[in-house]
């Protein structure tokens, strides 16, 4: 497997790589691992070869290790053997059923407030981002934390875009609401006339969002504070289909 080293050492692969493995397993790996970061607030401890351990508190949440054709899912005392998606809804209950609430993703970051006037019709979270210019006092000069994390997070990991370890100078975003007139998250729901994506319903499946990240796709060793700062903001479709649910 290719990996790439964070400063301190840590290994941090593509989950691309495990693919040729996991073969038809790998898809019920990019769902699960997409669901515990979304829901849970962990740091992932990878070795780099067939174990990836979901730490909190210095408590497991679940730990994954990696076969020929699939892979084995532990939480708690419960053992999963996971060759497809069929045992993912058992899997996602065992998690909720096990890890206490001090470990589970506020709702606040899962969702959006849709009476805020900044409301983002598409599900990105701009004022969670490193570089939205709401952070520019506390933040390093050139926003050098984004730059540094979102290597962490994104390289060698998405499709067709290098990200590379950049030092920018004043690399600070203004939000989306000075561009809402030029996007087309804002632009085509409001055109369908619906007060945002999640209203409209098809996102899963629309060109508008058909290139947007989701939180299985990073690269695998994470930190929670990397995956709370620089994979929750962009988890748009997961973030509409919450919404979507709460109004169920």
């Amino acid at each position: 497997m290719k990996h790439h080293y964070a400063d301190d050492g840590r290994i941090l692969t593509p989950p691309s790589e495990l693919e040729p493995q996991l073969r038809k397993a790998f898809p019920a790996f990019i769902i699960l691992l997409g669901h515990i970061r979304f829901f849970y607030i962990a740091d992932e401890l990878w070795d780099g070869e067939s174990l990836l351990t979901f730490i909190a508190d210095d408590d497991h949440l679940a730990d994954v290790t990696f076969q020929r054709d699939a892979f084995r899912v532990y939480i708690a005392n419960e053992d999963f053997l996971i060759t497809d998606e069929s045992m993912l809804d058992t899997i996602i209950l065992a998690l909720k059923k096990n890890v206490p609430p001090s470990q589970t993703r506020p709702v606040e970051q899962r969702t959006v407030n849709l009476n805020d006037p900044d409301e983002y019709h598409c599900g990105y979270r701009c004022d969670m981002c490193l570089v939205n210019e709401k952070h520019r006092e506390n933040e390093e000069p050139g926003s050098q934390k984004f730059d540094y994390m979102n290597w962490l997070c994104y390289h060698n990991c998405v499709p067709n875009i290098s990200v590379e370890r950049y030092t920018c100078d004043k690399n600070w975003c203004p939000g989306c609401k000075s561009k809402r007139n030029e996007c087309g998250y804002f632009i085509c729901p409001t055109e369908k006339g619906y007060a945002n994506c999640a209203e409209c319903g098809d996102y899963r499946f629309c060109d508008v969002h058909c290139n947007s990240h989701y939180p299985g796709q990073c690269n695998l060793g994470l930190t929670a504070s990397e995956v709370t700062s620089l994979v929750i903001p962009y988890s748009i479709k997961e973030r509409l289909d919450t919404l979507r649910d709460l109004k169920v």
